[in-house]
């Protein structure tokens, strides 16, 4: 299999003394949605060319006009959260996708198919993107991440194996949905479908805000997740996203990335392994750090320039175990080189990072 969206080949994880490891990365999908659909993109269904490793399908299965005038399928829109301050030239870019159709009983039903994915015998291989809803609690919408093991037929019935579950709201609506002094932001009031809801039950509250005060609903910020596909060694998948509300607003997602990492622990002994990646880079406008955490810690993040000069810094607060996804939004910073340094309870880790 040809990757033709590689990134990046060899990353060199900064460890302390003795504890250096080489992590090994291929990037085999990335799609990030900055102003276009990747360049092979169907939106039909033809049978000799699904199955390439360049091609993504964009579907509109439920064929149903939406009440905003948008497009029917899944398309490029501005994020929700983007900051006024930020000019459109330089905000980011989703894939979007409307479940508030004209007739409200009509199944929302998208499909976004990634190219295949080769997952080898003894390969660490991880999907990871973002998502929020525009709205939420009220109107909240939910969609799915499901996978096949054979090439897809028209209807996508392969697709019998889910990985992902993000719930919607579900009806009836409570007393006083839309007054933000009753229901409208109080979560314990609606009903929800199985998964899982946005930012944890709106929690989270790096993941949503008010746009204004006084509003009686809350902007959802893009918030990451990962799979695991360790499930499917020595097999070729077929990733999907299935948007399927029923009558609710608009999702989005972004910064689709699946790659396969292996750890080389000859340079030094396998002890601590944070497995620390930087993508894209280089990098436009949002920089995403990933790295793993086999204990609870602190976390910082800082930017320098080349001359030690602190531009940027984020404080990750307390962290649990496990997988752990962050965001720097650089578009106000000039093209060039930085050290990005993550400092993990007094232990900093470094990387190069190019904004262009």
């Amino acid at each position: 299999m040809v990757n033709i969206y590689r990134v990046f080949v060899m990353l060199l994880v900064v460890l302390p003394i003795s504890l250096a490891a080489q992590l090994l990365v291929d990037t085999l999908v990335y799609e990030n949605f900055q102003g276009n659909w990747p360049e092979r993109t169907l939106q039909f269904y033809d049978e000799d060319a699904y199955g390439s490793d360049s091609i993504w399908i964009n579907l509109d299965i439920d064929g149903a006009e939406n009440a905003q005038n948008n497009p029917q399928d899944w398309y490029i829109s501005l994020d929700f959260a983007s900051p006024d301050s930020i000019p459109a030239s330089d905000t980011n870019f989703v894939a979007a996708s409307v479940s508030w159709m004209n007739d409200f009983t009509i199944q929302n039903l998208n499909w976004m198919v990634l190219p295949p994915v080769v997952v080898g015998e003894e390969d660490v291989t991880t999907l990871y993107w973002k998502s929020a809803p525009y709205q939420g609690p009220r109107y909240v919408d939910g969609y799915k991440v499901l996978l096949s093991t054979t090439e897809v037929d028209p209807f996508f019935d392969s697709y019998t194996d889910t990985l992902f579950v993000a719930a919607e709201m579900i009806p009836p609506l409570p007393n006083g949905s839309s007054d933000p002094a009753i229901n409208a932001l109080n979560v314990d009031s609606f009903n929800f479908s199985m998964g899982y809801v946005h930012a944890d039950r709106y929690t989270l509250e790096e993941y949503y805000y008010l746009d204004q005060p006084g509003d009686n609903l809350y902007v959802g910020v893009l918030e990451p997740h990962s799979v695991s596909l360790e499930d499917y060694h020595g097999q070729t998948v077929y990733i999907a996203f299935l948007h399927d509300s029923f009558d609710d607003n608009i999702v989005s997602v972004d910064d689709i990335l699946v790659v396969k990492e292996i750890i080389d622990a000859t340079k030094g002994p396998e002890l601590e392994n944070i497995r620390l990646m930087t993508y894209p880079n280089p990098v436009d406008n949002y920089l995403l750090v990933r790295f793993w955490l086999e204990s609870p810690a602190e976390v910082q993040l800082e930017l320098y320039d080349m001359n030690g000069k602190r531009m940027l810094s984020m404080n990750g607060q307390g962290r649990v175990v496990g997988d752990q996804n962050l965001q720097l939004d650089l578009r106000r910073l000039p093209a060039g080189a930085y050290n990005l340094v993550l400092n993990l309870d007094g232990a900093k880790y470094t990387r190069k990072v190019v904004r262009r």
